[in-house]
């Protein structure tokens, strides 16, 4: 009875097993959905799947161009552009944009527009859990035939405007680089499910980033800056926080967001700007796996949970040399090039990816860069090779976007939009590869809005709510607020983690030149600062000003323009003596800071110069608040020339610099005339306050820069390296559970067992776990007879390495260390066996006067400020021990070297004692024998100290504090007690 019992109930859950669904049988499930789709649709529709298109103008009608695209053409997919004017609400763009997203889905699923929804507002559907529909959508057309959503994308970069395409009531998000300078994939996560969860209430379901470039050696001068629009320079850590974000950005959409990753396979190392010109990568392929490609293999691997993995990857116009092995060949821009494409999709990384559904876009097809490579007299622009080239190259989704020569008008784009699709159609029904090319796209992307609305495509579940959407909106600024506090880094002074000239006292005048820029949401939409003149200034007063801890005063600062600083460099030569003025005048507000909206700062008066000179003349601090350098710009350089032609008050006048770009625009000497530059990383408000409170000594200044500096020789690869401070933990492994000291008993283990032994997380110079891949060496060493090996090699995976120790089936006395670049101090584990193995764990004592290795770089690396070691959930607290000099780590040493030098120095001290054994015998006039005998005699009382060292029997750790010595020392001392009893027993006999 109690088996049938168990039979019945084995029965019942494999059942349930085989009919509950699972990631995989649902995405076969999909497709078998998107198969059936792509059969009942017409070759219009077939084709129209595969385009991507832009329009003109926030308002869309029957008569619109993108109504034609969407109702006459079949277009599957729109891009929202702030240049093309698609968001004109410069104070609640989210209602209008939510608008403008279900027209245009209205259009796909139900046909032509009602005629009476009113242009201004277009057509309202209704909103999502209704019960009745609004009176403007009682007149809703038969549903079309099959009835398919758009894919409506926009690029959401952080940093706000003007890269961020909404520029009001969407949390502002901060730059991928200031995400980066935190190193804490948690922190990208949130940011990234903030994106996914407004975008998906404003009907957007195509996210077109984050960047996963590699800024390997940033060129701050050069035109292919991608500035604080990138994770950072390490491969491995940009993969992470791409990753991390990625499975935010589905988790806050609930998966109803696609992530395409950009700009595929990697932008950082060109040597053009994006899109204006096609750049050049001079990689081989085997370099692009290392860096560029690195951190889409990270979003890529089908091994992940599927949030965590990219939906598709937007290719960039940029051609490679030395790619396929020869260094003079290059390839066509890869967004063309069939044959590098497909080599890239065949690797191993990529191919799990796009087997499973991975979808392939292409960046703007009319950009610049492209129009120049077709034909670099830009005579003519062949749209329709421009879009054959793109799909027959591995291309899915095309994005027609800037499509027609030289930017041409929105109608000549249209125009050739419409003669491409056209075009398609009639090649698809005369050329079978061809049509089994678009077959193939199609389905993808079918497959992928299968996804996105987990296959129901009713306008219930695609259309979104677009009245109640304000109180949902802007919900994540303290998650960017505390990221922003996290962040920011003190780049300069090296080694410190404050500055002697800060916090400002209430005596001292400070005056702020800021580098404003003015942006606008669209042609007609008003003009509003990025970084207002006083907002340093009033972010002061507001937290310590006389309503707040009275640190500072009104009266204290002057605050002004980068562009009036660069009018005041021009009225006079450098190095001019001041003019002596007759009277002190006063500083004037700016008329912007009274105003409830940001505005331009007020235009400089012919007495601005005077006022700049005379608040100079009384400074006792200036702060600089930087963005990136812009050669369009010129008044943006105004913080350089300053350095350069004020050399009386650069000598005279303590100078903080606040960078909210990117941290390495500024040379070795213009950072050393600095007295403190911070690394901000974002120029939105919460950055602006965080700065502010790091002036104030109210940030823990716990980031660090994910880019290299050159200026200040910090290194991304030495910063990344094992720290030499640390002692590296070991543990063992012993039924799912970690034994490490103190207090743990030793483990009794039968021989011919595995040990399963374990580090703890090794960290890197600013503390964080290093990089996967990092290699990690076990050292056996053989207590007896001193023999060190080097036993394994292990990649680190999240910090850890793991070996499986064979413990062999022979008595010895075995010490296992482990070491890993310049970390050369671990825990130890010792290993005695005989009838059974008695296994235990030790902390190494370091040596009280130990020196830490220099770092070998340049110049001095960012010393980061202490933070606390965070641990796994697995592993017990690290042991805070500070690691001795590698050359004086206790005996007997961990590395391989060391045990060389101790088993040379054993020798010496050997032939030390041999040779006074021979001087005593022929001094004493000893015979043969009795020379052999007195040899013997030392070189056994050697051997007995050394041995008795290596079981650290007491007493021995005193002489074990010198090293690779003490062997030596402990040989030549027993050497001699044992020459000494010889003598002693011929006396007495």
């Amino acid at each position: 009875m109690h088996r049938v019992r168990n039979y019945i109930f084995l029965s019942l859950l494999l059942g349930w097993l085989a009919l509950a669904p699972s990631g995989s049988a649902q995405t076969q499930d999909y497709r078998q959905q998107a198969r059936r789709l792509l059969a009942e649709m017409s070759v219009e529709e077939r084709v129209g799947q595969i385009f991507m298109v832009a329009f003109e103008g926030s308002t869309v009608t029957n008569e619109s161009g993108v109504a034609s695209l969407i109702r006459d053409f079949k277009i599957g997919s729109v891009v929202l552009l702030a240049e093309n004017d698609n968001i004109t609400s410069a104070s609640q763009p989210a209602q209008q944009v939510a608008q403008l997203t279900n027209t245009l889905q209205r259009l796909a699923l139900l046909g032509p527009l009602p005629e009476e929804t009113n242009p201004d507002v277009t057509a309202t559907p209704p909103a999502v859990g209704s019960e009745t529909p609004p009176a403007s959508a009682t007149a809703t057309p038969t549903p079309v035939e099959p009835a398919v959503p758009l894919l409506l994308a926009i690029s959401h970069p952080g940093d706000g405007p003007p890269s961020a395409q909404i520029h009001a009531e969407l949390t502002m998000l901060p730059s991928q680089m200031a995400i980066g300078a935190t190193w804490d994939p948690d922190r990208a996560q949130s940011v990234g499910e903030i994106a996914g969860r407004e975008l998906t209430l404003l009907g957007i379901n195509m996210l077109l980033g984050p960047a996963l470039d590699v800024v390997e050696n940033p060129t701050p001068s050069g035109q292919n800056d991608l500035g604080v629009h990138s994770f950072g320079g390490d491969p491995f850590w940009v993969g992470e926080l791409g990753r991390a974000y990625t499975r935010g950005v589905h988790l806050g959409s609930q998966d109803r967001v696609a992530v395409i990753a950009s700009h595929f396979p990697g932008f950082g190392s060109s040597d053009r700007p994006l899109n204006e010109e096609v750049g050049t990568v001079r990689k081989s392929l085997e370099q692009l796996k290392q860096i560029e490609l690195a951190p889409f293999f990270a979003v890529t691997d089908t091994a992940l949970p599927p949030g965590d993995r990219t939906d598709g990857l937007l290719t960039a116009h940029i051609r490679y040399q030395g790619f396929q092995g020869n260094i003079r060949a290059a390839t066509a821009p890869v967004s063309f090039d069939p044959q590098a494409l497909n080599t890239l999709m065949d690797l191993s990384e990529f191919a799990g990816w796009r087997e499973a559904g991975g979808v392939i876009v292409s960046d703007a097809l009319g950009a610049p860069a492209v129009q120049r490579f077709y034909d670099d007299t830009l005579t003519e622009f062949p749209h329709r090779q421009v879009a054959k080239d793109a799909l027959l190259a591995g291309n899915d989704l095309l994005q027609l976007t800037r499509f027609a020569l030289g930017d041409g008008p929105y109608d000549a784009q249209l125009e050739n939009i419409r003669d491409t699709l056209l075009w398609f159609r009639e090649k698809y029904a005369t050329d079978q590869t061809f049509q089994q090319r678009i077959d193939e796209a199609a389905l993808r992307i079918l497959e992928l809005k299968l996804r996105l609305y987990q296959g129901d495509f009713s306008s219930e579940n695609v259309f979104v709510d677009e009245v109640e959407l304000a109180p949902q909106l802007g919900l994540g600024q303290a998650t960017v607020f505390d990221l922003a506090q996290q962040a920011i880094t003190l780049i300069a002074p090296n080694g410190v983690d404050s500055v002697d000239q800060l916090p400002p006292s209430p005596d001292d005048n400070i005056v702020i030149f800021t580098d404003v820029r003015t942006v606008s949401q669209c042609s007609d939409c008003p003009v509003r600062t990025v970084i207002d003149q006083r907002a340093l200034e009033q972010r002061m007063l507001a937290l310590y000003g006389p309503e707040a801890s009275a640190q500072v005063q009104a009266s204290q600062f002057s605050s002004f323009s980068f562009a009036e600083l660069e009018r005041f460099l021009d009225t006079r030569a450098p190095n001019a003596p001041p003019p002596t003025p007759t009277e002190q005048l006063p500083v004037p507000e700016s008329e912007s800071a009274q105003e409830e909206e940001l505005t331009p700062g007020p235009t400089p008066t012919p007495n601005t110069s005077a006022l700049i000179e005379a608040a100079l003349n009384q400074a006792e601090l200036l702060l600089f608040a930087t963005q990136a350098p812009d050669e369009q710009i010129p008044s943006s350089l105004a913080l350089t020339r300053f350095l350069a032609e004020r050399p009386d008050i650069v000598r005279s006048t303590p100078i903080v610099v606040l960078g909210f770009g990117a941290p390495y625009y500024l040379d070795t000497t213009e950072v050393s005339k600095l007295n403190a530059y911070f690394g901000i990383y974002s120029k939105i408000d919460p950055f602006v306050d965080a700065a502010v409170r790091a002036l104030f000594e109210e940030s823990p200044l716990s980031g660090q820069s994910p880019v290299n500096i050159a200026a200040l020789g910090y290194d991304l690869f030495q910063v990344t390296q094992p720290d030499p401070q640390q002692v590296i933990e070991l543990f063992i492994l012993d039924n799912d559970t970690l034994r490490s000291p103190p207090g743990d008993a030793p483990l009794e283990v039968v021989p011919g067992a595995t040990l399963r032994l374990q580090t703890g997380v090794i960290r890197d110079h600013n503390g964080n776990p290093v990089p996967d891949g990092t290699l990690v060496e076990f050292v056996q060493q053989e207590r007896i007879q001193g023999f060190v090996s080097v036993i394994a090699q292990r990649p680190t995976t999240d910090g850890i390495a793991n070996l499986d120790y064979l413990l062999e089936a022979r008595t010895g006395n075995f010490r296992i260390t482990v070491n890993s670049g310049e970390a050369q101090s671990s825990q130890e584990i010792d290993i005695v066996i005989g009838e059974n193995a008695i296994v235990s764990v030790n902390t190494p004592t370091p040596e009280p006067t130990s020196t830490a290795t220099p770092t070998a770089t340049p110049e001095p690396t960012v010393t980061p400020s202490p933070q606390p070691t965070a641990t796994s959930t697995t592993t017990p607290t690290p042991v805070a021990t500070p690691a001795s000099s590698p050359g004086n780590s206790g005996f007997p040493p961990a590395s391989v070297s060391g045990g060389l030098q101790s088993l040379l120095l054993l020798g010496l001290g050997l032939l030390l004692v041999g040779l006074s054994a021979l001087y005593f015998g022929r001094s004493d006039g000893l015979a043969l024998n009795q020379t052999v005998r007195i040899f013997l005699w030392g070189v056994l009382g050697a051997l007995l100290a050394y041995n008795y060292l290596l079981l650290s029997l007491p007493g021995s750790t005193y002489l074990s504090a010198v090293g690779v010595w003490a062997g030596f020392l402990s040989t030549v001392v027993g050497g001699g007690v044992g020459l000494a009893l010889f003598k002693f027993r011929q006396r007495v006999s």
